[in-house]
């Protein structure tokens, strides 16, 4: 079967099965390939005819140069770190695994969402805030880094993050972390110098805004607790006292998001703004951001992005 869709994401992915079940009830021509999965499957590249062959299950697919698009959900395939050590052979497997996927920027005719050169650059905190500055986005003042020293020029209170999202196991257990509000005093020579962090000036009576762009639709949803800004990171939150209400962006920022994406080489992202005082600040943006737990009646994310995969703009 001529795939016309090609979705590269995790079995784990909530967001990829809805999108998944979407392209079903249209009775779109699609492939899922999974991470996990990949030794299941016997997959070859033929280079000199621009072609993908995955067989599964005794049933073959093919990726051609008129497949109409790819979703790219998981392009960091070595990110979930194991609690033991991986063996020579499970680490050469990973890392050919990896260059295999790089290898389908080949299919240079299908609309990707998102291409992976431009997710890997789009993921580097420093340049996006650079480019959204350069845009007209008003950024909080940041430092990156593992100098203590540097960090006490700030003088008010401060957001810790990591540069990367940093998704760890330890035994059965899954560690995440959080951005995190702390006092400069606390950073100190002794518990910053193992690894360079995101430092940023804490934006005070904030409210958080995620905006998620698909194509060139855009909706935007301010999020509070009993109708108040959380003070820190609104995912440490009890999520039945997480309230999402849509808003409408002024222009000028939303023109901003928009020009964002063209920048960075994206067709999807998920942005997170600050409001505070009436003035909006650039947080981040994420070109594989998770948006499945936006969706309701009205936010059919995953009926938008069907319709651009099978429109293949």
């Amino acid at each position: 079967m001529i795939v016309d869709v090609l979705i590269v994401s995790s079995i784990y992915d909530f967001s990829t099965d809805l999108v998944v079940q979407e392209l079903e009830n249209r009775g779109v021509k699609y492939f899922r390939l999974n991470k996990e999965d990949f030794t299941t499957y016997r997959s070859t590249i033929d280079i000199e005819n621009r072609l993908l062959e995955v067989t599964v299950n005794g049933q073959s697919y093919k990726i051609t140069s008129a497949t109409k698009s790819i979703y790219y959900r998981q392009p960091i395939f070595l990110r979930n770190t194991p609690s033991n050590s991986l063996t020579i052979d499970e680490q050469l497997s990973r890392s050919q695994w990896m260059a295999f996927l790089r290898s389908l920027v080949i299919f240079e005719k299908a609309a990707w969402m998102n291409r992976p050169e431009a997710t890997y650059l789009a993921e580097t905190k420093a340049y996006q805030l650079v480019v959204a500055k350069e845009i007209g986005f008003k950024i909080p003042v940041t430092l990156i880094g593992n100098d203590a020293d540097k960090f006490q020029q700030f003088k008010r209170q401060i957001i810790v993050k990591s540069l990367d999202t940093i998704l760890l196991r330890e035994s059965n257990d899954c560690l995440f972390t959080y951005s995190t509000l702390k006092e400069t005093s606390e950073l100190n020579d002794q518990n910053v110098f193992s690894a360079p962090l995101t430092v940023q000036e804490y934006v005070a009576e904030k409210t958080d805004i995620r905006v998620t762009v698909i194509g060139d639709k855009l909706l935007s949803v301010i999020i509070t607790s009993e109708g108040s800004g959380i003070d820190e990171d609104w995912r440490t939150v009890e999520r039945d006292l997480v309230e999402y209400t849509e808003i409408e962006l002024p222009k000028d920022i939303q023109n901003h998001c928009f020009e964002l994406l063209r920048r960075l080489g994206l067709n999807f992202g998920a942005i997170d703004l600050l409001l505070s005082n009436g003035e909006f600040s650039f947080v981040e943006i994420n070109p594989t951001g998770e948006w499945g737990w936006l969706v309701n009646s009205e936010r059919r994310f995953d009926v938008d992005i069907a319709s651009w995969l099978v429109a293949g703009e």
